[in-house]
């Protein structure tokens, strides 16, 4: 939507928007009519929803056909560390661990959150591992919501002890 093709008058429920021209040199040519606010609603419909990612990339920057590229020019990699080929080198050491973060920084820059800085203390957290059966989880959850419902209450405070008189 172009500034340059609205025409709207001050008082009138309407804004015109020119299909052609527009600009202040060249003669308007016909446009349509629309009412005022629905003229607002459809600029609003264009604004995306906070922190979401709305960039599409097709042809050459896809996200398919970079990844096509980059696998035609990198070396086949086997599905798991044991099917590694002699003499290939398995990353080590802070290289591995920056591979492994990876996630986080993409976490970062999407949602704005470091998912690895503790809300408490601010410092560094690490994972430890993963839980995927789902009765373990179901049982953590059920366990963390008796928590939250019924929590106990502080201990009393120790009476001194009577001195003889």
């Amino acid at each position: 939507m172009s500034l340059s093709r609205l025409r709207f008058t001050p008082g009138s429920p309407e804004v015109v928007y020119l299909h052609k021209g527009g600009h202040d040199d060249i003669e308007p040519t016909e446009g349509e009519i629309v009412d005022a606010m629905e003229s607002v609603a459809r600029v609003l419909a264009q604004i995306p929803d906070g922190r979401r990612h709305l960039a599409r990339y097709y042809g050459f920057y896809s996200n398919a056909a970079r990844g096509k590229r980059k696998k035609a020019a990198a070396p086949a990699e086997p599905a798991c560390p044991s099917e590694t080929p002699e003499g290939a080198a398995i990353p080590d050491g802070p290289h591995r661990a920056a591979i492994r973060r990876r996630w986080a920084e993409m976490i970062r820059r999407v949602y704005e959150v470091g998912p690895l800085v503790c809300p408490r203390c601010g410092g560094e957290m690490r994972v430890l591992g993963f839980i995927t059966q789902p009765a373990v989880i179901k049982r953590i959850l059920d366990h963390l919501r008796k928590r939250e419902k019924v929590a106990r209450p502080p201990p009393h405070a120790p009476q001194p002890l009577a001195s003889p008189v």
